[in-house]
């Protein structure tokens, strides 16, 4: 019978003999095989001898066919050509749920065995596919998900460590502890319902991006407790404040935090915030003001003007305040702090300077104590001028000094012979 003959048998659905199968599985005209190999009713066994054609697209058509026998696709995940283990890989990975790697059904071993070295395919597009395929799969095999999840191209890894439910906690605290790729990081930070562990390793890889796509996720619970250090670093990180500017909700502390140092274009987007108590909400006003007072000040002041000359100028003008250093700590002008100190205590500018970097926590507030600076922001002077460890700082009792001024004014006379 001729090609032709048996290739309108064949599209007509009538059955074939196995030997007319192979003469057409056999002939010489590619078109004919490539036909053939995507029909879905030829048989298992034309489909086995079509996957391995010297012609790609007829093994691409056997790829695809989803009647292609499991032991085709097995031989198909060698195939040298990329494209014809991408489609197969698309076509396995829909087959995934529920597979796992002790299956006893041959067919699904076998299925198994496809998926995995497809998950270990040298080609960057094959493992992206299948990737992309399994990302939202619950019942995807976990050890297929957990290879993908360590991928080292992120164009594999992300879908993975973005989406599957498959990743328990464990699985991403392993992942994060061994250096994984760049931009992984950010891809796990999207995930919804990240555990407190997850977050806490995620802030530790100090990695810019991924937090402020931890802060960016509308999905994510971040603890008060860690809100408050990652806002700590935000005076620091620009991208960090943008994104606790906007969050749909702040703890009070974060909130009159960010109104210390953040930048003027967010200043409107933080007072507009409708989840302050009004007492905090009068709090960040009130610090927001004097900040763009402050500013405006500065700005009228010449740029020669050093910060001793400030804080003289403002002393004669009556602006001079004990809580002018804690705001200039805030702004992390530390040689003004100083300066303002040195005005305030009536003691020359070389002995404050000197007495601060004695690294003497009772000196540092001695000197607080002359300048008439409350207990509560003397804590901030020996932890910022003075460079005493938090542990080491001497603490208010109750709302005043926890030295008496006896001895206070005694350790500063000792002090000021020093320097």
């Amino acid at each position: 019978m001729k090609i032709s003959d048996l290739l309108g048998k064949f599209r007509t659905g009538k059955e074939l003999s196995y030997e007319e199968a192979k003469t057409l599985a056999s002939s010489d005209d590619v078109n004919v095989r490539r036909e053939v190999a995507s029909h879905p009713d030829a048989s298992p066994e034309i489909l086995y001898f079509l996957a391995e054609d010297i012609d790609p697209d007829v093994r691409l058509a056997v790829a695809n066919n989803q009647t292609t026998p499991r032991q085709a696709d097995i031989i198909l995940t060698d195939d040298k050509s990329d494209d014809v283990r991408s489609e197969l890989a698309e076509k396995i990975a829909k087959l995934s749920p529920g597979l796992s790697a002790n299956e006893v059904d041959k067919i699904r071993a076998m299925t198994y065995q496809a998926l995995e070295k497809l998950a270990h395919d040298q080609c960057t597009k094959v493992r992206a596919i299948i990737a992309e395929t399994l990302k939202d799969v619950a019942d995807a095999p976990p050890e297929i998900i957990n290879k993908l999840a360590r991928d080292m191209e992120l164009i594999v890894c992300r879908p993975i460590l973005e989406n599957s439910p498959v990743l328990t906690e464990r699985d991403l605290m392993e992942i994060i502890s061994h250096i994984p790729v760049e931009g992984s990081l950010s891809a796990i930070s999207k995930r919804t319902d990240l555990p407190d562990a997850v977050m806490e390793a995620i802030y530790a890889s100090e990695d810019v991006d991924a937090v402020k796509e931890l802060l960016a996720n509308p999905g994510s619970d971040i603890p008060d407790e860690l809100l408050e250090r990652i806002c700590e670093g935000a005076a620091h990180v620009d991208a960090w404040a943008e994104e606790l500017v906007v969050r749909p909700s702040l703890p009070k502390t974060v909130a009159l935090r960010l109104a210390d140092f953040v930048a003027e274009h967010l200043v409107g987007a933080l007072l507009k915030r409708k989840d302050l108590d009004p007492e905090t909400a009068k709090k960040v006003k009130e610090e927001v003001s004097l900040r763009l007072d402050i500013a405006a000040e500065e700005e009228a002041v010449e740029q020669a003007e050093t910060p001793m000359e400030k804080a003289k100028r403002l002393k004669k003008a009556g602006k001079l305040k004990p809580a002018t250093v804690a705001s200039a700590l805030k702004a992390n002008q530390s040689e003004y702090a100083k300066a303002v100190m040195a005005v305030l205590s009536g003691l020359p500018l070389k002995t404050v300077a000197g007495i601060l970097s004695a690294n003497s926590a009772k000196g540092a507030v001695a000197l607080c104590w002359k300048a008439g600076i409350s207990a509560k922001d003397a804590v901030e002077v020996q932890k910022r001028l003075g460079r005493i460890a938090p542990s080491e700082t001497i603490k208010p009792e109750g709302n005043g000094y926890a030295i008496s001024d006896e001895d206070m004014a005694w350790q500063l006379d000792l002090m000021k012979d020093m320097f």
